[in-house]
């Protein structure tokens, strides 16, 4: 579990970041408060999957053995933020949603079947878990 949330941690900071630097291309008001908060939830998930690895985020994508299914989202992730200023930003958002997409896939069910068997456990964990799941 430490390994994935170490994973998870880290790329929802990711995440945040590339959210971050489109930003200043984004003119629209309602599409700039939106894309805010993306970035704000995704840091408030990298958090708390900082908690549940042991409270450290690595500085470079963990080598953990990922499903194939993350490893395309990760590329997706770092192909999206290579491209902010080359490509219009609305290109790049629909990217990301692709991106956003596959990483659920890829790990909502175990996030799931990992809060359950930690319910017996605390219940409150398995309220994080579910809520980030949710989100």
């Amino acid at each position: 579990m430490e390994e994935l949330c170490s994973f998870l941690a880290f790329y929802e900071l990711k995440t945040a970041e590339v959210y971050e630097k489109i930003l200043p291309s984004i003119k629209d008001d309602t599409a700039r408060l939106l894309i805010s908060i993306l970035a704000m939830d995704s840091r408030k998930h990298s958090e708390v999957f900082r908690q549940l690895s042991g409270g450290i985020i690595p500085d470079r994508a963990p080598k953990n053995n990922v499903g194939p299914v993350a490893a395309e989202a990760a590329k997706i992730l770092e192909d999206a933020e290579c491209s902010i200023g080359k490509r219009p930003a609305l290109e790049v958002l629909e990217g990301l949603l692709r991106y956003e997409k596959l990483m659920n896939e890829e790990y909502l069910v175990e996030i799931y079947s990992k809060a359950f068997s930690l319910a017996e456990k605390g219940g409150a964990v398995k309220r994080v878990l579910e809520s980030i799941a949710e989100d």
